[in-house]
């Protein structure tokens, strides 16, 4: 039978790896925004070289629809980007809730209630109740 010790250790580790995971998703969701933002510059700065370029060599307007273009590209792949990092997300949750539940039925006589017994009471004694603020008189500032 489980002590409460280890249920504790086990939330612990449960949110440790939630944390570590997230950390990771989100490092390597910004590393792939800033491979495409750098991409995405260089390649429409050379369009639009190449366009200012080469209409003032024939006297004609740049076309903006190859540039257009290039941010279309960008935008898709920033979305796809944003999409697979929301899963990651999605999972990596998922996973804490279930190591969560694992280490709060190893014992079923544990009700999370006894977990957190010690802070709740803490937090409700610092806290005031609105009864108590209704019939306090009122502050001179």
């Amino acid at each position: 039978m489980a002590q409460p010790l280890e249920n504790v250790v086990a939330l612990a580790q449960a949110n440790i790896r939630l944390g570590l995971k997230l950390a990771e998703t989100w490092r390597e969701s910004g590393q792939k925004l800033i491979e495409l933002g750098t991409k995405g510059a260089s390649e429409i700065s050379e369009e639009a070289r190449l366009a200012l370029a080469n209409s003032v060599s024939t006297e004609k307007t740049v076309s903006v629809n190859s540039v257009n273009g290039h941010w279309q590209d960008m935008l898709a792949e920033i979305e796809a980007v944003r999409t697979t990092t929301a899963q990651e997300i999605e999972t990596a949750v998922g996973d804490w809730r279930k190591s969560w539940a694992e280490a709060l039925t190893v014992e079923p006589t544990l009700p999370v209630e006894t977990l957190f017994k010690p802070w709740l009471a803490l937090v409700g004694s610092a806290a005031p109740s609105s009864a108590q603020e209704k019939d306090a008189p009122p502050k001179k500032g």
